[in-house]
């Protein structure tokens, strides 16, 4: 084949064609074989020969695509719109959702979804403890499914109902830090706490709904009193 169109170039200079005529007679350049995962970069200007056909310039890896941005999103969809509309709305789910009768368990679902996703939770410290425990969601729900299961298998009064018997709270647009001083009874109509202290809710506003982003909080001892001003009233 070559040798055929050698001799037809030969024979075109002879009957005395041009050398370019002579070179347009050789076929076109096999392009070279690119392997990988690459991407075509085309010149599209006015009047290049590339334009509108396959022909490429040059090659280069397809870069890969971006890994999905882990956003703010709650752990579960049980908090309804209303449960974080406000501040008022959020403290009073998350007291409502921890509340549980005797025969139940606390709202589950309603909790988890007050919280963001890497929220933390910081129990009291426990006498002679090295050091704090800094729970999430998860541990935080674990942690109360014990403490019912071990009053429970011991035969002691089940029930846990928490209120706000006071609040200070301080907001600065989207943040707001919130003492809630509470008490907690066994059924909602017992007269007598038997457990008193104050909650440290650390709350975020997305532009949609409030969330809490840390909880945190101390009981009242004998050696360790509610102060007087975190016993007035929320108006």
């Amino acid at each position: 084949m070559k040798r055929s169109l050698a001799l037809a170039g030969v024979a075109a200079l002879a009957m005395g064609a041009s050398p370019l005529a002579a070179q347009l007679m050789q076929p076109p350049p096999t392009p070279p074989q690119i392997s990988g995962n690459v991407t075509p970069i085309l010149d599209t200007s006015p009047g290049h020969p590339a334009q509108g056909t396959d022909l490429e310039r040059s090659r280069v890896p397809t870069p890969p695509a971006p890994p999905p941005e882990d956003g703010p999103a709650p752990l579960a969809s049980g908090a309804a719109p209303s449960d974080t509309s406000s501040v008022d709305a959020i403290v009073a789910a998350l007291y409502a959702a921890v509340s549980h009768g005797p025969e139940y368990e606390p709202n589950w679902g309603r909790l988890r979804g007050l919280f963001l996703r890497n929220a933390i939770v910081v129990p009291p410290g426990r006498p002679g403890a090295p050091a704090l425990t800094v729970l999430d969601v998860d541990a935080f729900e674990q942690r109360i499914r014990r403490y019912i299961a071990g009053r429970r298998e011991k035969g002691e009064p089940l029930g846990f109902t928490e209120r706000e018997i006071a609040r200070r709270e301080n907001r600065f647009a989207n943040v707001c830090q919130v003492f809630s001083t509470y008490e907690t009874v066994r059924a909602p109509g017992d007269p007598t706490p038997f457990a008193r202290g104050i909650h440290s809710i650390q709350l975020v506003y997305d532009g949609r709904r409030w969330w809490i982003a840390a909880l945190a909080w101390d009981n009242e001892r004998e050696d360790n009193p509610i102060p007087r001003n975190q016993k007035e009233p929320h108006p």
